[in-house]
């Protein structure tokens, strides 16, 4: 057993937009990001062709649509409740950077990496002294990744997922493992829990950082 007694702990949120493109659309038209099958694809012109950008959690649970899916995937014929979207970038962007200026209110700037459009990493150790009622530090960070995600929601209506950690992997292995699964779309992974939450990942592509070349060479190596 590895001992991690003598590692460095901090706080990070690794927040990730819950669909972000197809949120983004469903807020636009004043529909339910959760509840609503909505899927962004791009289409080349006089082709016929084209490819999922994105796709809601309605949309992926009741009708099996993936991110890259195609129109010859798409359940025929058409359910009348199912939107198909063009995407529209420049709203992202723009949204993006709307998100992003509500995680600067908790954060100074060299404690915010904007890592992707939908997913940034906020070192918050500084922030639980100032945005928190006195508690645990789990209670104090469960409490801020709370308060950014209704702000988030009540200012854009889109939801944010959090994933927890002591350090910036950490909270990347709760995000993708367990917060996005779970109802409060918040989950947290400390040294402590290292043995029942990273050791018991089965499927080396849910690390972060390892893809389907990766897993075959690790696989090769044994």
């Amino acid at each position: 057993m590895l001992d991690y007694s003598n590692e460095p702990v901090n706080d990070y949120f690794l927040i990730d937009i819950k669909s972000f493109y197809a949120s983004v659309e469903c807020v636009e038209r004043n529909l339910n990001p959760l509840t609503t099958p909505l899927v962004v694809m791009s289409r080349a012109d006089n082709t016929g062709s084209g490819l999922t950008l994105a796709a809601s959690p309605t949309a992926k649970s009741k009708y099996g649509i993936t991110n890259v899916s195609r129109p010859r995937d798409l359940p025929y014929p058409l359910p009348k409740e199912l939107h198909i979207v063009p995407p529209r970038m420049n709203l992202y962007i723009k949204k993006n950077m709307e998100v992003n200026s509500i995680f600067r209110q908790y954060v100074a700037d060299e404690d915010l990496l904007i890592y992707s459009i939908d997913e940034s990493i906020l070192k918050v150790t500084k922030s639980l002294n100032l945005f928190t009622t006195p508690g645990t530090r789990s209670e104090r960070r469960r409490q801020l990744a709370r308060q950014i995600q209704l702000h988030v929601y009540r200012q854009t209506g889109l939801i944010a997922t959090v994933g927890i950690g002591d350090n910036p992997v950490l909270a990347k292995l709760a995000l993708d493992n367990e917060a996005k699964h779970n109802k409060g779309f918040v989950a947290e992974w400390t040294y402590k829990n290292v043995p029942e939450k990273i050791w018991t990942i089965k499927e080396m592509t849910d690390f972060w950082g390892i893809g389907s070349r990766m897993k075959k060479r690790l696989n090769h190596m044994g």
